[in-house]
């Protein structure tokens, strides 16, 4: 079984329609992938008003994760910055004066960022198998 964790930036309102926006985020991420995925479990682990998130943000700096979905909040397999997927491999370039920090983290940290101050921002974990996996037990 594989953890994803996603960062959902939701059209904001209350916590119960993020919460549904989430999980409707999270099942057109795993339908997206190029793979025959199934779905074992998926739950949001972390939900907060953008504003708040926006306050405590911190300026990108190399860390001690080396791995391609290190971010400042730990490993993100995909952002939803709430038009678009950005993934490690998909993301925009950092800027020229980099501090050291990857691409990956700068997409984070201006997602985080751009994001409206009313949207909620959710931390969500998806735990996916290959079907075929699912479909033999």
């Amino acid at each position: 079984m594989t953890r994803c964790t996603l960062l959902l930036i939701t059209t904001g309102g209350t916590g119960r329609k993020a919460l549904s926006e989430g999980m409707l985020l999270a099942e057109r991420y795993v339908d997206a992938l190029p793979m025959d995925l199934a779905i074992v479990d998926s739950m949001p682990f972390a939900v907060a008003p953008a504003l708040r998130i926006q306050e405590k943000a911190s300026f990108p700096v190399p860390l001690e994760d080396t791995t391609s979905a290190a971010t400042s909040v730990g490993p993100l397999q995909a952002i939803w910055n709430g038009c678009r997927w950005l993934t490690p491999g998909s993301c925009p370039p950092g800027p020229l004066e980099d501090n050291g920090a990857t691409e990956w983290q700068w997409a984070h940290y201006r997602a985080v960022l751009d994001a409206p101050a009313e949207a909620i921002m959710l931390l969500w974990d998806i735990y996916v198998i290959p079907m075929s996996q699912k479909l033999a037990a």
